[in-house]
């Protein structure tokens, strides 16, 4: 049970939940918990995530390797560079697919170690890009959005139409 509340919260909140259950561990127990577990094997890689983790916040970086069929680990690389990517997909041919972000380190790793594989922009990635470029577009155009826009005054009574006015689906009205 123990196992299962660490591999669902983690440390901290992990152990929280298990005070809670009347249970007395701390958060050093429940992360001993998830690392004594068995690494599950993985099979062949068709579609492939990557992405930077950081090990130390603007200091060391590594790069998380996800199968997305599975949505489970493929592996971790101890660097983020081209070089290391590049290797672990010669290692992998039958990656066909590569879900990445912007990182130019990625895209160069992508080409040089798996020139089969077709590199696709993750999700949030393609959400991100939209937002920036809102944003710009905003930020741009905000002295004109600060004029009111002009409204039509509804001048027949509630429930009616003007004759030639059309309805709510866009169909002329009798």
């Amino acid at each position: 049970m123990l196992t299962d509340v660490a591999l669902f919260l983690g440390g901290r909140p992990g152990a929280r939940l298990a005070d809670r259950m009347a249970v007395s561990t701390g958060k050093g127990t429940m992360l001993r918990l998830i690392r004594s577990l068995p690494v599950p094997s993985t099979g062949p890689v068709e579609v492939l995530g990557v992405d930077e983790l950081a090990l130390r916040r603007r200091r060391k970086y590594a790069t998380v390797l996800i199968d997305m069929a599975t949505h489970g680990p493929a592996g971790i690389l101890a660097s983020r560079t081209a070089g290391t990517f590049a290797a672990w997909l010669r290692q992998h041919p039958e990656v066909q697919l590569i879900c990445r972000d912007r990182a130019g380190c990625f895209r160069d790793g992508a080409c040089a170690g798996a020139p089969q594989a077709r590199p696709v922009a993750g999700i949030w990635h393609v959400l991100r890009n939209q937002a920036e470029t809102v944003e710009r577009t905003v930020g741009r155009h905000r002295v004109d959005l600060r004029d009111p826009l002009p409204t039509w005054v509804d001048a027949t009574p509630a429930g009616q139409t003007a004759a030639g006015e059309p309805d709510i689906h866009g169909r002329p009205q009798d």
